[in-house]
């Protein structure tokens, strides 16, 4: 269903951009005159055409470069906050003593909540679940109270608390790309840049050619919109990264540690 939405919405990207391209050319020519050759209207049209594609295409190729390196960044983040889930999970039992379930149990749960609640919040863009932080400050509270009585149990205590420290700053920076920053900021300039390289194109007639030329053209930028948008949040459709390594912590001793009501 993802993958037919996502179509669905590149589609209307292209034929958006085309129509935005189209359209600015076309009343461009309606409402300006070509001129004469003495006012090398063509040559000045021309000018201009390239000084504002040679900026938007910069601005475009900033803001892609910087989405898709988030992107990345998130997906090695869910990466490196289930390996830490999972460090705390297993220390717990190589500690052991009576805060071994406790603490296990708040992992698995915390877990669930982030597969089954917190991801479609994040795609709603409102934000981490309060559940799945309380599920993880029920559990940093009990490694805080811990007293261990030998080397083995303090080195164990320290690595659990500085891992599950590690997943509070893990979850901050797996939030950060669904706050809507700066969409703003960015759509306003791209589409108006798209109009400001379409227009000055009314100077040559809308042949067959220079319609299929200018169609490209939207067509592409279309696509690079379309991606940008993709991966503003990675956490909806059409770029939505799915929340595999969570979910294959539920499927090993993670899932088994669930308290049976759940």
């Amino acid at each position: 269903m993802d993958f037919v939405l996502s179509g669905f919405v590149g589609f209307g990207f292209v034929l958006g951009s085309i129509g935005l391209v189209l359209g600015s050319s076309f009343l461009a020519r309606l409402l300006l005159t070509s001129g004469d050759e003495g006012d090398r209207t063509h040559d000045a049209a021309s000018t201009v055409a390239v000084r504002v594609a040679a900026l938007h295409g910069l601005i475009l190729a900033l803001v892609y470069a910087q989405e898709l390196d988030d992107y990345k960044d998130i997906r090695r983040v869910l990466t490196q906050e289930a390996v830490a889930i999972s460090d705390v999970f297993n220390d717990a039992g190589r500690y052991g003593g009576p805060a071994v379930i406790p603490v296990q149990q708040h992992l698995a749960q915390y877990v669930a909540l982030v597969v089954d609640e917190e991801w479609q919040l994040l795609a709603k863009r409102q934000g981490l679940s309060a559940s799945a932080w309380s599920e993880w400050d029920k559990a940093y509270n009990i490694l805080l109270d811990l007293e261990p009585s030998s080397d083995r149990q303090r080195y164990l205590a320290q690595h659990m608390r500085q891992r599950i420290t590690d997943v509070a700053g893990f979850r901050q920076t797996r939030e950060a790309p669904s706050l809507g920053r700066f969409a703003g900021l960015f759509w306003a300039p791209a589409l108006i840049g798209l109009i400001c390289v379409a227009a000055p194109f009314y100077v040559y007639r809308p042949t067959r050619t220079h319609i299929a030329l200018l169609s490209m053209f939207g067509a592409y930028s279309g696509v690079i919109l379309f991606f940008i948008f993709a991966f503003s949040n990675p956490f909806a459709a059409p770029g939505r990264l799915e929340p595999a390594p969570f979910e294959h912590l539920l499927k090993g001793d993670i899932g088994k540690a669930l308290p049976a009501a759940n």
